[in-house]
């Protein structure tokens, strides 16, 4: 049987998302079904969501211009995060979008850097990135040119204010011919092959499908009625479970970063957008509730896609946001969506090579966040098996070893990995080749090029001026 109706269920973010990206690029018809409410669509309900910069992706994709979309939601742009209380240092490390510094023959940078150290010296990464000296100076634009160019290096997310935001893909993916129902689903109609035919909601209505997105978040309104549904606690590795929100207006200029701080109970972020500042605590509930709190469990349901379902976001996985993840994974779920999108419902192939990557996706994630947490829980638990080879590897060479459907490339452990004060007990042995005169000159040109090239950018708020005028 073809697939003509797809039903998604959920009024956040995860759900318009999908929504607008099906309009665009799949036949058939696509409805909503909004259970309105707090929206914790992508795991967990924020007001300012950081993104990585791989949402650009999706975004070109959807046919969404991003300067366009900054200033009609009042969001702003993100060059990286800065992490203070993690590690045995004190000092706040950095840790930028992007590439940093530059190779020099055959020796990577970080190779060189660990051979300044080696010889006596001093070196941080982060004055040797384009994303963090501008994060540092305030000034940014996004860079559309030469490629040889040392801006080419610098990457960008966004801080985006998520209410508008939804309301924002929400009204395009409704001028694209998407429909919307409002209820709660009450009862879930299932054969025998463990396939949907239809939604009853509370109203009594009834709501008829061939394919089903669940982006109800943690609740997993359809996910969670399918046969054989299991969940994979994560509190092992990841026992935060409670989140308290503080949102304050603002008219300063906001940071180009969020601010992550680690306490004895838990981690704190503060994050800005244009005119708002979200200030975060994740810690681990007592036994006592807190009626002020948001609870959740960190983890993910064992098939993503059951049968005609698929879980999208917070319905299919639930991720505390350390390293800004939540919108990066739901976006990736709908982009390998389309890439594997069934044309019948007996979908069986497709499921398993997406189920296979998302997986795959979801546990290189959590290993990531995970590792954030190495010096408070690492006497505790031993690693899931993939990070401890991560770690095995990094200590021994520098080495980072990367898998399939990565989030996070080298530089990123890289920088997690230094700011945890986790060190290689050598370098590449090529470095040693080089003279300490070749590589001080080496990092010292590639900075100064880098300063030379920041120099010349707008502050963001002359930027974001620019962009609203041009679209007045």
């Amino acid at each position: 049987m073809p697939i003509d109706r797809i039903v998604i269920v959920g009024g956040g973010v995860a759900a318009w998302l999908s929504a607008l990206a099906l309009t665009l690029k799949v036949t058939g018809m696509i409805i909503v079904i909004d259970t309105e409410g707090i929206d914790d669509s992508l795991g967990i309900p924020l007001a300012i969501e950081p993104t990585l910069p791989s949402l650009a992706d999706l975004h070109a994709l959807i046919e969404i211009d991003e300067d366009n979309l900054v200033v009609q939601t009042g969001s702003s742009f993100g060059l990286g995060r800065a992490l203070s209380n993690w590690g045995p240092s004190e000092a706040v490390a950095f840790h930028p979008y992007g590439e940093i510094g530059a190779n020099l023959g055959p020796v990577a940078f970080q190779h060189l850097i660990a051979r300044i150290r080696a010889d006596g010296g001093t070196a941080n990464l982060a004055n040797y990135s384009v994303a963090a000296l501008c994060a540092q100076s305030g000034r940014f634009a996004p860079y559309r040119g030469n490629a040889r160019s040392v801006l080419s290096t610098m990457s960008h997310g966004l801080h985006l204010q998520i209410d508008r935001y939804r309301h924002f893909i929400k009204n395009a993916a409704l001028q694209n011919g998407a429909s919307v129902v409002v209820g709660i689903p009450e009862e879930i109609h299932v054969d025998a092959k463990n396939q949907i035919s239809s939604i009853r909601l509370s109203s009594g209505q009834i709501v008829m499908g061939d394919f089903f997105l669940d982006c109800s978040g943690p609740a997993r309104l359809v996910s969670g009625k399918m046969a054989g549904f299991s969940f994979e606690d994560w509190s092992e590795w990841l026992p935060n479970n409670e989140v308290k929100q503080s949102v304050t207006p603002s008219t300063a200029p906001p940071p180009l970063y969020a601010h992550v701080e680690a306490h004895d109970q838990g981690w704190q972020r503060f994050v800005s957008c244009q005119d708002h500042v979200e200030e975060l605590f994740f810690t681990r509930r007592a036994q006592m509730y807190d009626a002020g709190a948001y609870t959740f469990t960190n983890g993910r349901i064992r098939t993503p896609w059951t049968g005609n379902c698929l879980a999208i976001g917070g319905a299919a996985a639930v991720i505390e946001p350390i390293a800004s993840t939540q919108l990066h994974l739901a976006a990736s779920a709908i982009s390998r969506l389309l890439d594997l999108f069934p044309h019948r419902r007996d979908s069986s192939v497709e499921a398993i090579e997406y189920n296979r990557r998302t997986i795959e996706q979801l546990e290189n994630a959590r290993d990531y966040a995970i590792l954030h947490f190495a010096n408070q829980h690492q006497s505790k638990h031993r690693f899931p098996g993939r990070l401890a080879n991560r770690l095995s590897a990094y200590q021994a060479s520098g080495r980072v070893a990367l898998y399939d459907e990565e989030t996070f490339e080298t530089w990123d452990w890289i920088a997690l990995f230094e700011t945890l004060g986790i060190a290689p007990r050598r370098y590449d042995v090529v470095a040693d080749g080089i003279s300490r005169g070749a590589i001080a000159e080496h990092v010292e040109r590639v900075r100064s090029v880098m300063l030379t090239a920041v120099s010349t950018l707008p502050t963001q708020q002359s930027y974001l001026h620019t962009r609203r005028d041009d679209l007045a």
